[in-house]
Order: C-alpha cells, then sequence, then structure tokens
C-alpha cells in the first residue's frame, strides 16, 4: 500500500485527511495502515499487519468525519477502512482521551 499526497484521485484510491494532512490511499487499506505509510503514529497493542484484525485493545481509537459530520463513537483505526472524503482525527482532545482510557 502506499499513501500519497492527495492530488486528484485514482480510480482504485480514495481522497482522506489525517491531521490535517491531505492523502490518497488505496481503497479497502485501513485507517491505521494509511497513518502508518506517512509517518502517522496511532498507539495499538493488538494490530499487526501480518495478523488478522482483532481490535480487541481499543488503543488505536481515533475521531473520524464523514461529509463535515462527526461520527459521534471512537472508531478503531486498525478495523476501519477509509472512505472517500474520510477525515480523521489522531490527536484530537476526544481521541487522546479514548487512548488513554482504553
Amino acid at each position: 500500500m502506499s499513501a500519497q499526497p492527495a492530488a486528484g484521485s485514482a480510480p482504485d484510491h480514495v481522497n482522506i485527511e489525517i491531521d490535517g494532512h491531505a492523502l490518497q490511499v488505496p481503497k479497502g487499506s485501513m485507517i491505521i495502515q494509511a497513518a502508518d505509510k506517512v509517518g502517522i503514529s496511532i498507539p495499538r497493542f493488538c494490530y499487526h499487519h501480518k495478523l488478522p484484525i482483532a481490535a480487541n485493545c481499543r488503543q488505536c481509537l481515533v475521531e473520524v468525519e464523514m461529509g463535515g459530520k462527526p461520527i459521534p463513537k471512537p472508531q478503531p483505526a486498525c478495523a476501519t477502512p477509509v472512505a472517500e472524503g474520510m477525515k480523521v482525527h489522531t490527536r484530537s482532545e476526544k481521541a487522546l482521551h479514548w487512548q488513554r482510557d482504553v
């Protein structure tokens, strides 16, 4: 998987934003994979790219907006696929609170 700064949209990629960084990432990628590719660190305990996704530890919870509206519940970055126009906040006050309170 390769994440690149957004510049148009390839048919097999989606445009997302993570912590203010506009990116173009392959469809089907998980948020945590897209963040890793551009050096944005999201805490994790149970996630490993060579293992099935379990989403058990909840340390990778992030704040997500779709269509300009926040999703009310925290989303596990390891198990949430990217979507066109998605905005992800990994270091917002809410995200940091969720990550600490696991």
